[in-house]
């Protein structure tokens, strides 16, 4: 009996740390490690599944799916440029050219009222939040928030009053 009253209470502790971490959300700007514990900045711009989420790598031209144990945390306050090396995509090459990086704003904000696409039909929406400068989330207008989702540019086919 004692040895099960044990065991419970090592699977309560070990079930309340692991929920003591808070979920990420689109949006987000985190680390996410690469080899050699290499992490590098990227956005998430979708949850996949209940631990996967495809992260947009900032600065580069690249996308990725990833589980939940390869994201090192939020970024807060300034990150260095990760050291030249491997880049987390075959493909990736630095989206800047020259020295300086071009800061381009994205072309909405939230709040912003848009007129989206979704399977050929024009809905309206407002924009929630910024996930990069080409990709938002959006909530339908008239519809539950189970149906916000994240879209890019090519979706957004303009402002609306």
């Amino acid at each position: 009996m004692h040895s099960v009253r044990s065991s419970v209470l090592v699977a309560a502790t070990l079930l309340s740390l692991a929920g003591c971490k808070k979920p990420y959300r689109v949006g987000e700007y985190v680390l996410v490690d690469w080899e050699e514990n290499r992490p590098f900045p990227a956005y998430i711009t979708e949850k996949t599944g209940a631990a996967r989420y495809r992260v947009h790598f900032d600065g580069y031209d690249c996308d990725q799916e990833v589980n939940f144990e390869r994201i090192k945390g939020r970024v807060v306050g300034p990150i260095p440029q990760p050291t030249p090396g491997k880049l987390p995509c075959a493909h990736a090459v630095p989206i800047t050219s020259g020295s300086a990086p071009a800061i381009t704003p994205a072309p909405f904000k939230p709040n912003d009222h848009v007129r989206v696409t979704w399977r050929g039909t024009v809905y309206s929406a407002t924009v929630l939040q910024v996930v990069a400068k080409d990709r938002f989330v959006v909530h339908y207008e008239g519809l539950e928030s189970a149906w916000d989702e994240t879209v890019g540019l090519d979706r957004i086919v303009g402002r609306r009053p």
